[in-house]
């Protein structure tokens, strides 16, 4: 027989359950006969249980950033029904093109920080009939930037140089990644837009550099003027 207070601190709930359930199942199991045995060999006597419930800690979501993608399909033909969400052809194509993109950038060299795409849109692209597609994808934080950048190389590496996307054929001067083409002549960087400072002061020396060539203009016009009365006046004087 042992007297004493016990203590089981691996025992551990979610705060969901009731206290008081948790309370009555370990009497009701513990109850033999007319007294509380913890298996065959503890009795337990004057018996007090309290429950303490953990607080569950709120699970931390990683905060996803929209990229805008958008290439054009040339096996693809655009028609009306494709401007429609609940047509046949629209489901099709958007649930192939969104597969085909997912397994593309879980296969990738950014895709821990991948989690899914979209297709949010088809369009026509003049003259050729062909489908342009406009989609978004989902990415946590990148450690390589810029992101415009780095997705688009991907893009490129795992598509053949941009022309095949499983059985999708691509313009390979289509793809754009949230408004990015090295074909655009583009300068990327991060925080790239120009204070409004700086834009004074570029204007300021284009305007300087404007002024100081009217004036070494005027002043070789000037003295090439000059040159030629002397070479006049001389003439007549002989």
């Amino acid at each position: 027989f042992w007297s004493g207070s016990l203590l089981l601190p691996g025992a551990q709930f979610s705060s969901r359950v009731d206290s008081n359930m948790v309370k009555q199942v370990f009497l009701d199991k513990t109850l033999n006969a007319s007294s509380h045995w913890l298996g065959a060999t503890y009795q337990l006597t004057d018996v007090h249980v309290t429950v303490h419930l953990p607080t569950d800690q709120p699970t931390i979501s990683p905060s996803f950033q929209k990229v805008q993608l958008n290439f054009t399909v040339t096996n693809l033909f655009y028609s009306q029904d494709m401007k429609h969400p609940d047509t046949p052809k629209y489901q099709r194509n958007k649930r192939n093109i969104e597969d085909a993109l997912n397994q593309l950038f879980r296969n990738s060299s950014i895709k821990t920080s991948f989690s899914d795409c979209e297709v949010s849109a088809f369009r026509s692209v003049p003259p050729s009939n062909h489908t342009g597609v406009n989609a978004q994808c989902n990415f946590s934080h990148l450690t390589r930037s810029p992101y415009q950048v780095v997705i688009y190389e991907e893009f490129l590496r795992l598509t053949k140089n941009g022309t095949q996307l499983q059985n999708f054929t691509l313009d390979r001067n289509s793809l754009l990644v949230d408004g990015y083409s090295p074909n655009r002549n583009d300068v990327v960087t991060e925080n790239s837009d120009l204070p409004f400072w700086a834009i004074i002061l570029i204007c300021l020396a284009g305007l300087l550099v404007l002024i100081m060539g009217l004036i070494i203009s005027f002043l070789v016009s000037k003295e090439v003027l000059s040159s030629y009365y002397q070479v006049v006046r001389a003439f007549y004087i002989l």
